[in-house]
């Protein structure tokens, strides 16, 4: 996993981390890393201080390097029919309301609104 990657799979493996976080006491020193994430400062030493880190790679199945920041949302569309309700097709993905991942959810009918589990709140559609 690329480093700019990180906020994306930690959007989307929030709850679980949280979870675990409880359960081994390190609840506030989470919700601290995710703070400094939401601020756009690099996360991972904390995450692997933390025990996190790990557990992300292995669910996630890609490694995270060092620190480092940003990097663009990649690429491609989706249809989502009627969307724009004009009876055309509107193409998009869902993407991070703050821009701070490359998060990138296809839209498919019948499913939720995705969230963004740091920053709390819905993904926008464009």
């Amino acid at each position: 996993m690329e480093t700019a990657e990180l906020p994306g799979a930690l959007c989307r493996e929030l709850p679980a981390l949280r979870e675990v976080a409880a359960e081994t006491g390190d609840g506030q020193a989470l919700e601290d890393a995710l703070a400094a994430a939401r601020r756009g400062e690099p996360v991972t030493g904390r995450l692997r201080e933390l025990g996190l880190l790990e557990l992300l790679e292995a669910w996630t199945g890609r490694a995270v390097p060092a620190d480092v920041t940003g990097a663009e949302p990649p690429g491609g569309l989706v249809g989502l029919p009627g969307a724009d309700h004009s009876g055309r097709v509107a193409h998009g993905r869902y993407w991070c309301p703050r821009g701070t991942c490359r998060r990138a959810e296809r839209p498919h009918p019948g499913d939720d609104l995705p969230e963004c589990a740091l920053h709390d709140s819905p993904l926008r559609f464009g």
